[in-house]
């Protein structure tokens, strides 16, 4: 666990005349409950995205490094003047922000970090905000004779590598980081980040009250939220979830081995103009129904007849011994065969070119379509291109105004809608609409051109089993048509044509069965990779008896403690339970009965206030029952979505009965909670809210200026 004792802004003005005054704010924080207390827009974002910024998580609020912060903390703030009561803006010439930490090995570390150092590089960002400074003391101790070492953020590694300041960070916490899948890293595995934990510790104003960890970044890992719940509640399930999710990736790689060779046996056999026989329709772990795989190819020889390559290798082979034991035939004797033949020839090669042309012109059609679509898709293109540059630079408003109906010299009116001047309107659509419709087409097309891409290429291939057929056809009409004005008594090319198409038949077969061969004992061996895959996956054991039983606790306590003593009324507490199996996996949900298989969204099934008590409370069990919580929660403005002030008053005296853990809530002091009409039912008064609380010994406040805002001038 770690504690944050301190927060320190320090701003350097850009002061016409030189000047040592710094400006910025101060402020102590102690264990138990921790209130920033002001009224809206007096800067209680501005220290909260501080905090953030300071302990490298600004990615929570939205972007990275500087880029998350308001303009105060980087190119100007306010200083209210006490004489006009009137807010003089300043220039900064640089700021940076300290926070000092503790843990519980007693070790204290202040962190240094820049927000403008006022040092660019020559893409003009600045040098210096990608990396920290740790000073090994308090704040008031920082001295030249201090150690300190400087850490980067932002870079590769930041999480694992020594010098990584996530890793350091992880380290002073106590955590040992798991190792997770992640298809972003090089080696598809990394450390579960430590962005991705805070995320349920740290819930800010704009979009963390949306939904359980609703600002967590991806970076590549499967099931994020799952996993950062079993690591702060120490389930043995975190691991056993990795395991998981190794194989399940090894299963997609096997799976698309299997299909990228059974796709080569597809290529092989339209290549052939043959046909595959009892190949397993999916993936299969029984090797065994490989074997009955065979590739069927038709018989030259024999008329609508198709054979396996080893029976034809058989035949051909027979054949090609039988004319061998036989002199070759003497054109005069072969005349009768060779008119015969060419009969036959013709009338096949009418056959198979009536079939030919009607293949090629279908295929030229598709091509033909295939080039249409792709034009059309690129005109989409450019359309959805510009509609979007229109929408950045163009504000949606402005689109609506009449001024684009009137004469730029003579001001009349004018219409560029000529069914309008005969009463007929059309609805028009706007810029995000037609970029939703532009994007919808957009994906209908492109799934159209990736089918259209497969059949295509497979006809590609069917296309050469037709060409060699014609090639062969018309190699064969040809040499009997020289024969029949050839001497009778030479020998018959016709016969010896016969016999050397055997010969080329057979070593076509043989290189055929050589790839098909080799193609099914792939098969095989992914066959028996898939098998061992299986068995690895059954012998995964689900969640232990200890995590059950952890959370059977976390769920006794949500309830209990937090979710219905915060006046939670949209369901029944027999309806609610912490959910142990996928979906919603270890979030809280709403069911009929414990047994019931179809758990539904508690967020769906609640009302908008009652989901801010679910977070409120799901973030405090977490808290109290997580053995690898870092033992603090923040909270920005938790009086959401028309949440009660009695809820409110319940949250900060459940709060403050945390005393050995942090928790920190930025809440405004008085403001409208809910309206009927233009009347105010109920309001967030602080100091009522505090009522039943002692200052210093409950809570501890930091109160913001009435006059003037958080950043003021700094006394030391």
């Amino acid at each position: 666990m770690f504690r944050i004792n301190r927060l320190r802004l320090e701003i350097q003005p850009n002061e016409s005349q030189p000047s040592n005054e710094k400006y910025g704010f101060d402020i102590s924080f102690k264990s138990g409950l921790n209130i920033i207390a002001g009224q809206n827009s007096k800067g209680k974002s501005t220290i909260g995205s501080s905090i953030y910024y300071a302990l490298g998580m600004e990615e929570l609020l939205g972007a990275k490094n500087e880029a998350a912060l308001g303009k105060a903390l980087k190119t100007e703030f306010d200083i209210m003047d006490t004489k006009t009561n009137e807010l003089v803006p300043h220039r900064i010439l640089y700021s940076k922000v300290f926070i000092e930490i503790s843990n519980e090995r007693g070790e204290l570390a202040t962190i240094r970090r820049y927000i403008n150092s006022n040092e660019k590089d020559s893409n003009q960002n600045d040098v210096n905000t990608k990396k920290a400074v740790v000073y090994f003391s308090s704040y008031d101790d920082i001295s030249p004779e201090v150690k300190s070492q400087p850490l980067f953020l932002r870079n590769n590694n930041n999480n694992s590598d020594n010098y990584g300041f996530y890793h350091w960070l992880a380290e002073f916490i106590g955590f040992e980081l798991p190792e997770v899948l992640n298809s972003s890293a090089k080696e598809g595995k990394s450390v579960l980040y430590l962005q991705t934990i805070f995320t349920a510790i740290f819930i800010e104003q704009t979009k963390g009250w949306s939904d359980f960890l609703a600002t967590i970044p991806y970076f590549g890992i499967p099931k994020n939220k799952e996993k950062v719940i079993e690591f702060l509640l120490n389930l043995n399930e975190l691991n056993i979830s990795s395991e998981r999710d190794r194989l399940e990736k090894e299963e997609n790689r096997i799976q698309s081995n299997w299909d990228r060779i059974t796709a080569k046996l597809e290529v092989l056999t339209s290549e052939y103009g043959g046909r595959l026989s009892s190949l397993p329709e999916n993936l299969t772990a029984d090797e065994g129904n490989l074997k009955l795989t065979s590739l069927f190819l038709k018989d030259d020889t024999a008329e609508n007849s198709e054979k396996s390559i080893r029976a034809l290798r058989e035949k051909y082979t027979a054949d090609l011994d039988a004319l061998r034991n036989i002199p070759v035939k003497k054109v005069g004797d072969n005349k009768d065969y060779i008119r015969t033949r060419l009969e036959t020839l013709y009338k096949d090669q009418s056959l198979f070119m009536k079939r030919f042309e009607e293949f090629d012109l279908a295929l030229s059609l598709q091509k033909s379509q295939h080039d249409t679509i792709q034009k059309h898709l690129s005109n989409i293109n450019k359309e959805l291109a510009s509609q979007k540059g229109i929408q950045n630079v163009i504000d949606e408003s402005l689109l609506i105004t009449d001024v684009y109906d009137k004469c730029p010299t003579c001001k009349q009116t004018v219409s560029d809608d000529l069914l309008l001047e005969e009463g007929v309107t059309i609805e028009k659509l706007s810029l995000t609409q037609n970029i939703t419709y532009l994007t919808g087409q957009q994906r209908i097309i492109k799934n159209s051109i990736t089918s259209l891409n497969s059949v295509i290429d497979e006809k590609d291939v069917m296309r050469k089993y037709y060409l060699r057929k014609q090639r062969e056809l018309e190699e064969e009409i040809k040499i009997i048509l020289q024969e029949l004005i050839t001497d009778d008594r030479d020998y018959s090319d016709t016969d010896t044509l016969v016999r050397v198409r055997l010969e080329k038949k057979l070593n076509e077969l043989s290189a055929i069965d050589d790839r098909f061969s080799h193609y099914i004992s792939l098969l095989k061996e992914i066959a028996v990779a898939y098998k061992n895959l299986l068995n690895q996956k059954s012998n995964l054991e689900g969640s232990s008896a200890v995590d059950n039983r952890k959370l059977n606790e976390l769920e006794t306590m949500f309830k209990s403690d937090y979710l219905f003593p915060f006046k939670y009324s949209s369901n029944k507490p027999y309806n609610i339970y912490i959910q142990k199996n996928q979906p919603f996996k270890y979030y809280p949900v709403f069911k009929y009965s414990e047994s019931d298989d179809l758990p539904q969204s508690i967020k769906t099934n609640s009302s908008a206030s009652d989901f801010i008590r679910t977070i409120w409370a799901y973030s405090l069990s977490l808290l109290n029952k997580g053995s690898n919580h870092p033992g603090i929660v923040l909270f920005d403005e938790p009086g959401q979505h028309s949440v009660s002030s009695e809820s409110l008053k319940v949250l900060f005296e459940k709060s403050a009965a945390v005393k050995a853990k942090q928790i920190i809530i930025f809440t405004s002091i008085q403001k409208v909670l809910i309206k009927d009409g233009d009347k105010d039912t109920d309001t967030l008064d602080l100091d009522s809210l505090l009522s039943n609380l002692q200052v210093n010994t409950d809570y501890h406040i930091y109160r913001l200026p009435e006059i003037g805002k958080s950043i003021n001038l700094l006394q030391s």
